[in-house]
């Protein structure tokens, strides 16, 4: 076993684990290399830890970019009530992370009794990015059993950001008109009457609005389809309802449907789409289009 003093980066983790990540989200998972693991009851609820004996490395695999967060609890033998210990994590040769740790006897108990648990210590370990291979030695004068647990960072899904989209083409553009104010749209039939020039890889939305005429009743279903070099890439079905409440300032023989959204993944490249009305009722839809903020957008 290697071993390495350090005592100025065992004062910068002493309370590292504590403030760091507060609002990060963790999940829980085994280390590769533990052979013996233990629940440890608190209160209610029972805790699964990995047994680690003074002077043995307990490895664990991490892809990056991530952080994990370990827990330590030290096993107090009879008579003593407080110890310290160090925690070092190596990767290879070389030491990324470490901390000396002072604990003292919790309340928590090892099940069919023995000795006392100590308070938990945490070591928080920044992965870079890549796949990693780590060795976890912890050592004291005091004790000689140790107890583990090991959390990764939950990956935080970034919502995606979308703006306003205009067709590189149109024949016909509307106003819908709403008590929270109004929006543009465009019309289709199956002739078309919509173009779109995009550049991809990006994520196109597609706002829809089936059209109906005073004497459609009840529900109508319809399909919206997207087509390059005349060959149809995509159809959207849906079933549309009328909207009561909405109306085209321009049309006032058409009544708008409730809305319908669709999500087109545009692949690389330029494309020059045609926006047609497939298979349905409505006489019209209206669509508008939003853009994902991070694709590459119109075709100028």
């Amino acid at each position: 076993m290697r071993k390495i003093a350090i005592p100025l980066l065992a004062l910068l983790f002493l309370f590292y684990g504590m403030s760091f990540g507060a609002n990060t989200k963790y999940r829980v998972f085994a280390p590769s290399s533990a052979a013996k693991s233990i629940f440890l009851k608190s209160g209610a609820k029972q805790y699964k830890y990995y047994v680690a004996e003074k002077g043995a490395a307990l490895g664990f695999d991490v892809t990056g970019p991530t952080n994990v967060k370990i827990r330590t609890r030290a096993e107090f033998k009879p008579g003593i009530t407080d110890a310290e210990y160090q925690i070092q994590v190596w990767e290879g040769d070389h030491l990324v992370e470490g901390r000396k740790a002072k604990s003292k006897v919790s309340m928590l108990a090892i099940p069919g009794g023995g000795g006392g648990i100590g308070l938990a210590r945490t070591v928080i370990l920044k992965v870079p990015k890549g796949k990693h291979s780590y060795r976890l030695w912890v050592t004291s004068d005091k004790l000689d059993r140790f107890y583990l647990r090991f959390y990764q960072a939950r990956k935080q899904t970034k919502k995606a950001e979308y703006n306003i989209f205009k067709p590189h083409e149109f024949s016909r553009q509307v106003t819908l008109a709403s008590a929270k104010g109004s929006v543009e749209y465009y019309m289709v039939d199956t002739s078309g009457g919509v173009t779109l020039g995009v550049v991809g890889p990006t994520k196109l939305k597609i706002f829809c609005r089936a059209g109906f005429t005073e004497d459609m009743k009840g529900t109508t279903k319809f399909s919206l389809g997207l087509f390059e070099k005349g060959n149809q890439v995509v159809q959207f079905p849906g079933v549309a309802k009328a909207a009561t409440d909405l109306s085209f300032k321009e049309l006032s023989d058409i009544i708008p449907s409730k809305l319908h959204t669709f999500l087109f993944d545009v692949p690389d490249g330029k494309h020059v789409y045609e926006v047609r009305k497939i298979n349905s009722a409505s006489p019209s839809l209206a669509v508008r289009f939003k853009i994902m903020k991070d694709g590459l957008g119109m075709i100028p």
